[in-house]
């Protein structure tokens, strides 16, 4: 037995470093001694922390207890094929983990990836023997001691719940059964505090299938996690040329487990050089990959040291914010040879968000596109599109001809040279789609809202429970919500709300709700929902306001403009987002056209502004399309290609 840092502490209580300091900090848990600013803490002592914490007895950090407990509904199915063979019996040993109560520290979680991991070696369901060094798997025992850690402690545990090692796995090829223990395991805050979101194996063979495998060469994936990238390689690929690093220990440990399964030849000391528990962005100092693939981590969160180490050796690190995909993608691109391959999977976001741009910058500069595909929401629980982005490192500036693009319906390569720009990688569209868009924006004189209008949220109350309500009274007026504004006109709204501005979290200055016309627009909305105000009302943060401002531009005009068809697909194909930033709207172009032309526009939406049936609005709404495409002197084909676009 010895003593363990903080760290080793966190890492068999299951929780960030700093929540450990918070508690350290608060007197929740008391350190054994200090050497050189690091606390350590006595096995004894955490012993009893463990137990305080799954009887409930500590009442300071009974908050954290209910998250420890892992629920029989915690498995991760998506992480694996849907015919795996080892889910069933998974189910069942976290049924019983949920039944017993039983606390799972890093500790705890080891012991059972350990007693699957030696039936996939070739033994029976006997962990208790191999603890008692009855039985052994020859040259990796070593690997398998390393994840369990000291033995009289897991003997002790096994003693207790020898239910728990009497379910038999079975040897599945290139599945990570090893991997879905540990995560379906370990504890959902640890994981999302982390930025880890364990990649389905699904996405993980996508992302391989896009690879040259005669020509991967020397392969890194430098956040590997338990190797289910690694693992789903070709058998082709030596693991003499296969690398991979992460910061999490136990996750190294069930990746040289997974090595030495698939590979069951190899050299332990081949793999514990090749497997390495390193820091990508500031440790691992091999170069010259060929091929490096995986799911960097997404939102992790940096120590102000981290960042300040970062912002000195990044350029991505340079900002406000520091996301970690990003600098993963900018470290990537150095260690790679020349020609080189970067697949990644990540966020949607990495493409359009501000945040973003400067990666994106580096991107136009060092590479090229060779594949992007779009996946939609592909992590459970997680709302947040992400794609597959395929680049190859060529140190020049970015060209798309050859990119192939797959769109979840279509695939489609382009052939075309495209002007991309740092502030959007827009490729979600054909050469015929670009073309259109193209000639939308340069063809005739366009004018735009950005510098040229009011822009505003909708009020945040900061406790809508508190001052909304379904009843109107003698001080309360009707408050809108994103829902209440369709195209053109506004439906009656349901919620009334006495107008305080001192009161809310967030309030746009009065004359913008008073103005004399304004336009409300949809927030959260996958297109343009458009509708004109003339009666000074006051809408919420779902609603949001623009008050444009251009020279010999009518309102309403500008209203129709935005709501046209021509808009959409401009909003679409360019940004493809489910939530109408200001960015965006500013982006529209607005044909510049007399006041004859913007007269007889108004005058086909003044019916729509005024609300009409659902069939007479379709109808009119139609002619109006029409004739907007004519002012962008648009083709039939055109045309054609829009509406099949946005049908």
């Amino acid at each position: 037995m010895h003593d363990k840092s903080l760290k080793e502490l966190c890492e068999q209580l299951s929780i960030s470093i700093a929540t450990g300091r918070n508690w350290v900090k608060l007197g929740k848990i008391t350190p054994q001694y200090i050497k050189n600013g690091v606390p350590y803490f006595d096995e004894k002592h955490i012993a009893i922390i463990e137990n305080e914490i799954r009887s409930g007895k500590n009442v300071a950090l009974k908050s954290r207890r209910n998250k420890k407990y892992v629920s029989g509904n915690a498995l991760y199915r998506s992480y694996v094929s849907q015919n795996c063979k080892n889910l069933t019996v998974l189910q069942k040993l976290l049924s019983e983990i949920t039944w017993e109560q039983i606390l799972l520290t890093t500790d705890v979680i080891s012991y059972f990836v350990a007693d699957c991991a030696l039936q996939l070696f070739g033994q029976k369901p006997l962990f208790f023997q191999y603890l008692q060094g009855k039985i052994s798997i020859g040259k990796y025992d070593i690997l398998l001691d390393a994840l369990i850690g000291d033995r009289q402690r897991a003997m002790d545990f096994c003693q207790k719940y020898p239910a728990f090692f009497a379910h038999e796995y079975i040897w599945e090829p290139g599945e990570d059964i090893l991997g879905l223990i540990y995560l379906s395991c370990k504890n959902m805050g640890s994981r999302k505090a982390h930025g880890s979101y364990y990649t389905p194996t699904k996405v993980v063979k996508k992302l391989i299938s896009h690879l040259d495998i005669e020509h991967m060469g020397k392969v890194l994936d430098p956040c590997c996690g338990t190797g289910n990238f690694l693992l789903q390689l070709p058998e082709s690929v030596d693991l003499a040329d296969i690398y991979g690093t992460d910061t999490d220990a136990v996750s190294i440990r069930i990746a040289r487990l997974n090595m030495a399964l698939k590979y069951p030849d190899a050299d332990v000391e081949e793999i514990c050089e090749h497997i390495t528990e390193k820091n990508f962005l500031t440790e691992y100092d091999r170069t010259g990959f060929d091929t490096i693939i995986g799911n960097p981590p997404w939102g992790y969160a940096f120590s102000n040291e981290d960042k300040a180490v970062l912002k000195a050796r990044y350029a991505t690190a340079s900002g406000r914010n520091t996301e970690s995909y990003d600098v993963f993608i900018e470290r990537a691109l150095e260690i790679l040879v020349p020609d080189g391959t970067l697949a990644f999977v990540l966020p949607e976001a990495v493409l359009n968000v501000k945040a973003h741009m400067r990666i994106r910058t580096i991107l136009l500069q060092r590479s090229s596109v060779k594949s992007l595909t779009f996946l939609g929401d592909m992590f459970d629980g997680v709302q947040c599109p992400c794609i597959l982005l395929q680049l190859i490192a060529t140190g020049k500036p970015l060209s798309t001809a050859g990119m192939m693009i797959e769109d979840r319906t279509r695939t489609y390569t382009i052939a075309m040279e495209r002007t991309v720009v740092p502030e959007n990688f827009s490729f979600r569209m054909t050469d015929e789609e670009y073309r259109v868009l193209e000639k939308i924006k340069n063809s005739i004189p366009v004018c735009y809202l950005a510098d040229h209008a009011d822009f505003a949220l909708g009020i945040v109350t900061g406790n809508n429970k508190k001052f909304l309500s379904a009843e109107k009274t003698q001080h309360s007026e009707m408050v809108l919500k994103g829902t209440d504004i369709c195209k053109y006109h506004i439906n009656p709204a349901k919620q009334y709300l006495r107008f305080e501005p001192e009161q809310f979290q967030q309030v746009a200055p009065l004359e913008i709700y008073r103005a004399p016309e304004k336009l409300l627009y949809r927030f959260i909305s996958n297109q343009l929902v458009v509708a004109y105000d003339d009666r000074q009302m006051l809408s919420l943060n779902s609603c949001n306001i623009v008050i444009p401002k251009i020279e010999g531009m009518q309102i309403k005009y500008i209203l129709a403009i935005l709501n046209s068809s021509v808009s959409q697909f401009v909003y679409q194909k360019e940004f493809h987002s489910i939530k109408v930033l200001r960015a965006h709207m500013e982006h529209i172009p607005i044909p510049r056209v007399g006041k004859a032309i913007q007269n007889e526009i108004i005058a086909m939406t003044e019916p729509l502004i005024c609300g009409m049936g659902k069939e007479a609005a379709e109808t009119c709404q139609k002619r109006l399309d029409c004739r907007i495409m004519d002012l962008f002197r648009l083709s039939a084909e055109e045309q054609w290609i829009i509406r099949h676009a946005l049908h």
